[in-house]
């Protein structure tokens, strides 16, 4: 095989860095000050009703930002304590997913810290957020067809 198509093969299957998560209190406040002090525009909107989340995905050069609230007040609470906002979870997009990215792993919700019983389906991606043990970062991976 041509050791520059193998490279390529190579970076082709590194999960690579969808997004980072924000949580926020206050959407439209946090849009409004990520917008003004960037000149960032939003690319995207989404919500998932029956998640309570509403988001948006900032375009940036790279990863794109979601800025994203929690629609039950409780949960946001629980996961803001007295801050407006945190950096929530960092998104990864899997290639290919053989379930060993979640041995050892609780799978739960974003914003939520009480586990799920399965990943949750967006399009065509299933996706769970954990924190996998000696990573100790909340990631959000997106897994490949469902």
């Amino acid at each position: 095989m041509d050791p520059q198509n193998s490279a390529a093969k190579a970076i082709d299957d590194l999960p690579w860095l969808d997004h980072i998560g924000v949580l926020v209190r206050d959407l439209d406040s946090a849009i409004t000050h990520w917008t003004n002090r960037f000149d960032v525009k939003v690319a995207r909107t989404f919500s998932a009703p029956a998640l309570n989340i509403v988001s948006v995905f900032l375009n940036t050069g790279g990863a794109q930002i979601e800025l994203y609230t929690v629609e039950d007040l409780t949960a946001l609470d629980d996961a803001l304590g007295d801050a407006t906002s945190k950096l929530d979870h960092i998104a990864l997009r899997l290639h290919r997913a053989d379930g060993r990215e979640l041995v050892g792993c609780d799978i739960r919700g974003p914003g939520r810290r009480d586990p799920i019983a399965a990943p949750i389906t967006i399009g065509e991606s299933a996706h769970v957020w954990t924190e996998p043990p000696g990573i100790d970062v909340l990631l959000q991976l997106i897994r490949p067809g469902v």
